[in-house]
């Protein structure tokens, strides 16, 4: 790939800092992408060398290859001569006697004693070889330094195994690379395996200075969405597929003259559906899981009604709701051809974990299980009926819509049909594969942070948000009733604002122990603050906080992708594309699968907090390995 990269003024920069005896690690880290890699700025400096000696000799200028190979500026000089040739005798006088007051002898002393190196052979030399080592810069940037254009490949900008670390990430051209930072902003990076944020920061700077031919880089792009003001960070408001707190209803589907709208007096402050919805999730979304997920519905519906029924949400009647039922189920599963709707299906639908902000975010990320089918019915059922009681509306119209209807296949009432293995988990072997990775890998801090995290959910089977609500002041500690020693307990509010408590096992305490001590805190885990988070942001010594659930959960599906890779290159294709699909929430299905195998049902459902024994029985064992194994033996005989 190397030999298809193309010089750019930052090359050059590094190499005249060089050249003028700027220490070499210095000047990468001023100049290059690589930034402080020593062997890369070496490799760097002899392309950028041969670069220059080849365009030299195509262009007959024979002298020119050594000349640019000089560092003439570090060179020593007899007096410290100057690195610039001082003016002629005649320029002096003009500048400094042009009334002619002083004598011949007098002008040259006065010469000498301002420019002595003009005295000085070597000094002149070697001054005269800085000024043509100057002019040929010059003429090499004017004829091979280009500015780089959103088509050209990364591997025409970057060192190879930059770039090669950006097309596994699926960023091929440098157009791709400026939209991948616009679209998901500052941590636009994590998905690219082993580039950290330092090395993000250059990337984004080296963007950012070549504003004229890439277009400007957001502010998002450049700064923590945690230290950028809130409001900074919504759209402006449009009436469009856009976030709820962006989406712009006009005034006559606003809901302020809803058809279903009560008479007589309201018992909430809304005069609108917007305020009514914020009104509903301030009273009934207990936790900010909860607001998530009710907000999530209540803006599929409110953009829906508006965009595709042109209806205002207030408005809505029972073959309303009846059609958005049918639409959610329909949509991502219709043949093109085939759909009924106004907006066709892809307009509504985005890449998972899209932020809020950008403009590719849409309302689904793909079509929607049956299961989330019919969790949506239930919450905007559960919404209407509220806003009824409050007298917002005048009727529940979901009230006379039947639950969505599914075929056996899709039983949404179960994680499964008759007899049939849960797929998103890992095998013992796969599971042990990952961690045998993770433990070869160097200890850099997010490395450090997986080491606890994987453990310490695989262990525990704690959902994601459960995870980063975690913190050390609800840990406790009880004797065993039998022998001497404790176990650790951890108190988990859940799912449905529920309490429980989940066992630290000695294994996940010694990692928490040794990941505290990592981060500068005290590595008894309850001599801390209580407040401290069991998982922490990626900043040693700093306590800031809980990660955001979506940050933990691109830590690890990045590294999934990388198991992936090791898997695939070393002949693994089958574990490899079933570690690629893994996601926070595997552990938890790992830990259920894997706990069945020994764990009474009833153990396992107090475990992972399902309020239903139903849920839980997805993980009892069956006998599909041994019918298998057996399979496969009678064959083979």
């Amino acid at each position: 790939m190397e030999s298809a990269r193309k010089i750019g003024r930052h090359h050059l920069a590094f190499y005249r800092a060089w050249l003028q005896g700027i220490d070499l690690k210095a000047a990468a880290d001023r100049y290059l992408e690589s930034g402080l890699d020593l062997r890369l700025a070496r490799t760097t400096l002899r392309w950028i060398q041969d670069s220059l000696a080849m365009a030299a000799r195509r262009h007959r200028r024979h002298g020119w290859p050594r000349l640019l190979r000089l560092p003439l500026s570090a060179a020593p000089a007899a007096g410290n001569a100057a690195t610039a040739l001082p003016p002629s005798l005649e320029e002096f006088r003009e500048e400094q006697d042009p009334g002619g007051f002083y004598s011949e002898k007098e002008l040259t002393e006065l010469y000498l004693e301002a420019y002595p190196q003009s005295a000085d052979r070597r000094g002149q030399r070697l001054a005269r070889l800085i000024e043509r080592q100057l002019e040929a810069l010059v003429w090499v940037e004017e004829l091979l330094v280009t500015d780089p254009q959103p088509q050209d490949s990364v591997a025409a900008w970057f060192e190879d195994s930059l770039a090669t670390r950006l097309i596994l990430a699926d960023i091929r051209s440098i157009g791709e690379l400026h939209q991948r930072i616009h679209t998901m902003g500052y941590r636009w990076w994590v998905p690219v395996p082993r580039l950290g944020e330092k090395g993000a920061q250059r990337l984004v700077k080296w963007l950012a200075g070549h504003e004229a031919s890439l277009g400007a880089m957001t502010s998002r792009a450049l700064s923590p969405i945690r230290s950028m003001p809130r409001a900074d960070l919504a759209r402006p408001p449009t009436s469009a597929i856009m976030p709820l707190e962006s989406f712009a209803t006009p005034a006559e589907l606003d809901g302020s003259q809803g058809e279903n709208r009560a008479l007589g007096r309201c018992r909430i402050e809304a005069t609108n559906d917007y305020q009514a919805i914020q009104a509903w999730l301030a009273a009934r979304a207990a936790n900010p899981n909860t607001e998530r997920a009710y907000r999530r519905e209540a803006e599929r519906l409110l953009i829906w009604s508006v965009m595709e029924r042109n209806r205002a949400l207030s408005s809505l009647s029972i073959d309303d709701a009846i059609a958005y039922r049918d639409w959610l189920g329909g949509l991502g599963r219709t043949a093109l051809e085939a759909w009924p709707w106004r907006i066709a299906q892809d307009e509504w639908m985005g890449k998972r974990n899209t932020p809020r902000w950008s403009p590719s975010w849409r309302p689904f990320e793909a079509a929607v299980e049956p299961r989330s089918q019919l969790h949506a019915y239930t919450i905007l059922k559960s919404m209407f009926e509220w806003l009824f009681k409050v007298r917002y509306l005048d009727s529940n119209p979901w009230d006379g819509v039947p639950r969505p209807r599914f075929g056996s296949g899709d039983d949404a009432g179960s994680h499964k049909g008759p007899d049939l293995e849960l797929t998103h988990a890992l095998s013992r072997a796969q599971w042990g594969f990952l961690m045998e990775y993770l433990h070869r890998q160097p200890l850099d801090e997010s490395i450090r942070r997986l080491r606890f995290v994987l453990p310490f959910g695989y262990a525990t089977g704690l959902r994601l948000g459960e995870l980063v609500d975690a913190r050390v002041g609800r840990l406790y500690s009880k004797p065993l009733k039998e022998g001497l020693g404790v176990r650790w307990m951890l108190r988990v509010h859940g799912k449905g604002d529920k309490w429980r408590a989940v066992p630290m096992p000695s294994m996940v305490m010694e990692e928490l122990r040794e990941y505290l001590a990592w981060r500068g805190l005290e590595p008894t885990p309850l001599d801390n603050p209580p407040e401290v988070p069991l998982i922490d942001r990626l900043q040693p010594g700093k306590s800031l906080g809980a990660l955001d659930p979506t940050t933990l959960y691109k830590a690890l599906k990045s590294f999934f992708l990388e198991v992936s890779d090791e898997l695939t290159k070393l002949g693994h294709i089958d574990d490899a594309k079933i570690i690629a699909q893994a996601s926070t929430h595997w552990l938890r299905h790992t830990r259920g699968a894997h706990s069945s195998e020994t764990m009474p049902v009833n153990m396992i459902q107090r475990l992972l907090g399902h309020a239903s024994l139903e849920t839980t029985s997805i993980y009892t064992s069956t006998d599909s390995e041994q019918l298998y194994l057996q399979l496969e033996k009678s064959l083979q005989g």
